[in-house]
């Protein structure tokens, strides 16, 4: 068996998708942030909100603006009130000293809770421990549609997010992908093994409660990563083409570029700015933005041949 990347794993484990409903009044909202109230009555604010954003897209789908960086990923919420947030996907650049990108982004794993009261909406972590709150961006255009939802996103990582993640979703459930409970529990076996070789293991100082949610998160986590892989190993065997590196494993981008080609053709989706649209598929266009698998190599010969939970 191959050991999972561990440490990556771990890194992301609290971040974990969910399949809980979705609460309608946040769905399509954007937002921005005013402060952060930690426990000990810290206030931390941002020089200029609009640089810390947050936008609840079409199905389920997230996107985080944190100073240079940019999350995408998913949220769920079982009841009014009731939140939280998935896997989020980051970038890791460094950005200024005074910047608040790695304790905004680091808030979402703990958000259970969410409330709204003078035309703000306010985050609250597990027991309180932080308070987000938020005011309205002030973005509310359409920009783009996915699958007869309007979608809001106004920068280009926001928009391949919330259009490619609802495309997937539906390709798996066109193609019958489903993620088998044995697989799950190889992958989590693989995970638990690298965690105690690479000493990271410290359950022992975990309550009952935090064992708990920690062991929901790593399936969460396992189900998420294996149901990917099998979708990108699904795409590159239908459309061919190279293979880009990528933190959580390897991503067909040439297949996802045909595959959006052709559900643009077929109406599924449809970006309303040029601009916007340009950015969009530079994602899939600009070579430079990537590092690609020498084509023919031994990287891009077994990129699929070996699954993520063996």
């Amino acid at each position: 068996m191959t050991r999972t990347n561990t440490t990556l794993i771990v890194a992301c484990l609290s971040l974990a998708i969910s399949d809980a409903a979705i609460a309608e009044q946040l769905e399509g909202s954007s937002w921005q942030l005013v402060e952060i109230q930690s426990m000990d009555d810290t206030v931390k604010m941002p020089s200029n909100p609009s640089d810390y954003t947050l936008d609840f897209l079409a199905e389920g789908t997230v996107a985080i603006k944190a100073d240079c960086n940019r999350g995408t990923g998913s949220w769920a919420s079982e009841a009014e009130g009731e939140i939280s947030f998935g896997l989020i996907a980051s970038t890791k650049a460094l950005c200024p000293p005074e910047s608040l990108s790695e304790d905004f982004l680091g808030q979402f794993q703990w958000v259970r809770s969410y409330t709204f009261e003078d035309g703000n909406l306010y985050l609250a972590t597990m027991a309180d421990g932080s308070i987000l709150k938020f005011e309205p961006s002030g973005s509310d255009a359409t920009t783009a549609q996915v699958l007869g939802t309007n979608l809001i996103a106004t920068d280009e990582s926001e928009l391949v997010s919330a259009i490619l993640t609802p495309l997937l979703d539906q390709y798996a459930s066109e193609t019958g992908i489903e993620v088998e409970p044995s697989e799950i529990d190889g992958f989590l076996e693989d995970l638990r093994d690298g965690k105690e070789q690479e000493g990271l293991t410290s359950d022992e100082d975990l309550t009952e409660e935090e064992a708990a949610q920690i062991e929901e998160m790593e399936t969460s986590m396992a189900t998420s990563m294996i149901r990917q892989w099998k979708i990108n190993k699904a795409l590159h065997e239908g459309y061919g083409g190279r293979i880009i590196y990528q933190q959580l494993g390897p991503e067909p981008l040439d297949a996802y570029r045909a595959f959006l080609e052709s559900r643009q053709a077929d109406g599924a989706f449809e970006i309303f700015e040029p601009a916007l649209a340009d950015g969009f598929w530079s994602y899939f266009t600009d070579e430079a933005r990537h590092d690609f698998m020498e084509p023919g190599s031994a990287d891009a010969q077994n990129a699929f041949s070996t699954p993520v939970w063996e």
